[in-house]
């Protein structure tokens, strides 16, 4: 009798860890079939040919150099 619940368990067992792991595989089969959807129909995705976009702005020029914290900071290491 008690090998008989002891199976019954394992058969229980093995049916719930089979179910739960197909639908994981599922729901992520679906996850990824709806960002390849996006990605294939999302109009930020498309191909823009290099012509259309401008030339992106030369760097900000920084003003300046180092603060005086900066500069008394670097010559406690040269002196040394």
């Amino acid at each position: 009798m008690a090998w008989e619940l002891l199976a019954i368990w394992v058969i229980v067992i093995a049916a719930v860890t089979w179910f739960v792991r197909d639908e994981k595989r599922r729901t992520a089969e679906a996850d990824i079939a709806r960002a390849a959807r996006y990605y294939a129909f999302s109009p930020k995705y498309r191909y823009a040919s290099a012509e259309s976009f401008d030339a992106p702005p030369p760097p900000r020029k920084m003003p300046g150099g180092l603060t005086q914290a900066q500069r008394a900071f670097f010559k406690t290491f040269q002196n040394s």
